[in-house]
């Protein structure tokens, strides 16, 4: 994050909210075990349900933190923004095309297809989460309820800026499955989740963030309010990251 030693102008805070933003490629949020072992191969049926339970338990949550972030942002042009971003969730109108939906269909489909039996959308939300993606989803539902917009705009900030990175490096780990797949045609159907966020929705949501982070922000003090809720949900993160790794080491 850049420094302002003097009284900010616009111009500075807009640069210190998007290097705040880039921060986040340097954190165990996106830099981690998990991540590591998703992207070095095929896994073993056990840990890609592990997977599957707790990326659903910890998404499920995802359009509802962007509803709050409407509702407990006071700043008319940063509302407006969070709009936009939640608009995009549900599918920007089409049911069939809500984010949550899309992610459903994708977990049931990939998990009927190395099992070799039918696992419904219902039996992974039915999975208990972990305390990890417990604490995750608590700590994230304190951050977007907070009665202070700058805690909620950073809280948004890491979110989106993470969301994007995190899809490509899973899209990237789904690629290792295409063997279960009938043809390459029918890989990329069923992938339409990832493509929805890494081709469009979550690189207009991380400008969206931004824009919206930093509307809020007057001076040294609010960016430092945005940035100590920013790392709070870097820090959430990384400690869910790390809960399904040792869980996916204790299925192996």
């Amino acid at each position: 994050m850049s420094v302002i030693t003097q009284e900010p102008t616009r111009a500075a805070i807009d640069e210190a909210v998007a290097g705040l933003a880039a921060s986040v490629h340097t954190s165990e949020a996106l830099d981690n075990e998990f991540y590591t072992r998703w992207l070095s191969g095929p896994l073993p049926y056990p840990e890609v349900r592990v997977f599957a339970e707790q990326f659903l338990a910890r998404t499920v949550n995802t359009s509802v933190m962007v509803a709050l972030s409407v509702l407990h942002t006071a700043d008319l042009h940063a509302r407006v923004e969070c709009v936009k971003n939640l608009y995009s969730e549900y599918g920007n109108g089409d049911p069939a095309k809500a984010h949550l939906t899309l992610l459903e269909s994708f977990l049931s489909d990939l998990l009927t297809r190395l099992k070799g039996a039918p696992v419904t959308a219902e039996e992974i939300r039915a999975a208990a989460p972990l305390p990890t993606t417990a604490a995750f989803s608590a700590g994230q539902r304190e951050l977007f309820t907070s009665d202070d917009q700058r805690t909620v705009q950073g809280a948004l900030l890491a979110q989106e800026h993470l969301a994007y990175s995190m899809l490509t490096r899973l899209y990237e780990g789904v690629r290792n499955y295409k063997g279960v797949y009938a043809s390459d045609d029918e890989f990329h159907e069923a992938c339409e989740y990832f493509y929805i966020h890494i081709g469009e929705a979550e690189k207009d949501h991380k400008a969206q963030a931004v824009t919206s982070t930093a509307a809020v922000c007057r001076d040294e003090r609010d960016l430092e309010v945005v940035t100590g809720s920013f790392r709070r949900f870097l820090d959430l993160t990384a400690g869910y990251w790390r809960g399904v790794a040792q869980e996916m080491r204790a299925r192996r």
